[in-house]
């Protein structure tokens, strides 16, 4: 694989819903001491802000958690899920508009057999259960709060970030529903997750 050009912070300083469709054929790059793993992202969720009551930030909500997605576009918002897994956020938006996209599936392009190491499940030769679902991709590429939580994707430095990747027409591209937020009232029902067709 070329060189690959990492994503720039223009890129996620723009519409939430917009850098979600975009960021659809994307790859995820982690670079590790052993070597790096690519996955090309095919299914995420977009979070709104401060008037999406599916979002942490909701309300103008402020913790030592959320603080993070106040931060600059293109900050990583990684939190625990049943006190065990993580989840992977990129901030979305100019600074102090706490919105994200949320990853959700990835399809492997590159590092199949680290990630293979880093689970600890048996791997079919199609790879399900390897990347499909955000903490399963996490736990796959070794991403963990403590070591990226409100760092910068668009820094040279650092060791996770976003690649371009495959063009991908709007034809491509599924809407559905974001999945475990009936919490969020009406904005449950909102087409917020966007998924690549064909992966």
């Amino acid at each position: 694989m070329n060189e690959l050009r990492r994503l720039t912070r223009e890129f996620f300083s723009r519409d939430t819903t917009e850098v979600g469709k975009d960021i659809l054929g994307k790859y995820l790059v982690r670079k590790t001491t052993k070597g790096r793993m690519i996955g090309k992202v095919i299914e995420v969720e977009a979070y709104l802000g401060v008037k999406d009551k599916a979002c942490h930030c909701y309300n103008y909500k402020k913790t030592e958690k959320t603080k993070i997605m106040y931060m600059k576009p293109g900050t990583f918002y990684i939190y625990y899920i049943y006190g065990t897994y993580f989840c992977l956020n990129v901030i979305t938006e100019p600074e102090g508009f706490p919105c994200s996209i949320f990853i959700r599936n990835l399809y492997p392009i590159d590092g199949i057999d680290l990630m293979k190491e880093n689970r600890t499940i048996k791997v079919g030769k199609n790879y399900k259960n390897l990347v499909d679902g955000p903490s399963k991709l996490c736990m796959a590429m070794k991403i963990t709060k403590e070591k990226f939580n409100g760092k910068d994707s668009c820094v040279e430095k650092s060791a996770l970030f976003f690649a371009e990747g495959e063009k991908i027409d709007d034809k491509q591209i599924l809407l559905g529903k974001r999945i475990g937020i009936n919490y969020a009232e009406e904005d449950k029902d909102k087409l917020l997750r966007f998924i690549l067709k064909g992966d």
